[in-house]
């Protein structure tokens, strides 16, 4: 069981790490008017217009979050601390966070055509009305699908730099250590409503994410 809960988790690992590549590239191909912050009275008739690269960004958040659910068992069983508080308390919250982002990102793609559509031929006290609630995502804040995994990572990179065994390089946790920062920038950005930061984690995140990820997927393939 071992072997395939490995072989598994290292699967979904490099698909992962692909996806948030492409997931940071893909930020950066989204019109202006769809980034993150804009306003509903900007972003749905844009999107109304061109829904074509934002759908794209959130199948691959929405893949991200599913891949990342088999990810999260087979580390801590790579690991062998599924007893321990800090991985089993991290790895449900990993777990909880990578869900709701799956689904968030899927409910995203399925209802923000309908509100886009319904924002473009309605009248501007309807407009008014939609572009209020138009947001459908479950993690408006990115707690659940960027800090706790963040958290997660943190605790992961500590266990394996107190690991006894080699199977997982120093560098590698560094690197983990450089991954949870990308992932806290987030919920910051939000916070700060400072938009720029989106773009440090799309460029940086995105790499150091995508390599910590896919690093992750070859270890447990070779497990």
């Amino acid at each position: 069981m071992k072997t395939s809960i490995a072989r598994l988790g290292g699967i979904c690992s490099i698909l992962l790490g692909l996806l948030s590549a492409l997931a940071g590239l893909l930020y950066f191909l989204l019109p202006a008017e769809q980034r993150l912050g804009v306003p509903g009275s900007v972003i749905l008739p844009s999107f109304a217009q061109d829904p074509t690269m934002l759908n794209m960004e959130n199948l691959a958040l929405g893949l991200i979050g599913l891949f990342g659910m088999a990810v999260v068992p087979a580390v801590a069983d790579a690991l062998g601390k599924k007893d321990s508080g800090w991985m089993r308390w991290t790895s449900n919250l990993a777990n909880a966070g990578f869900a709701v982002s799956a689904v968030g990102s899927f409910l995203v793609i399925g209802r923000l055509p309908v509100i886009a559509a319904a924002y473009a031929k309605g009248d501007p006290s309807t407009q008014a009305a939609l572009a209020a609630v138009w947001r459908t995502t479950l993690d408006p804040l990115g707690v659940w699908g960027y800090a706790v995994i963040g958290l997660w990572i943190l605790v992961v990179s500590l266990s394996l730099m107190r690991a006894p065994n080699k199977k997982f390089s120093s560098t590698f946790s560094y690197l983990g250590f450089l991954a949870m920062l990308a992932y806290w920038l987030v919920p910051v950005a939000f916070l700060s409503h400072m938009p720029a930061l989106f773009f440090v984690v799309a460029a940086g995140g995105g790499v150091v994410i995508a390599l910590w990820f896919t690093w992750l997927g070859l270890i447990l393939q070779r497990s």
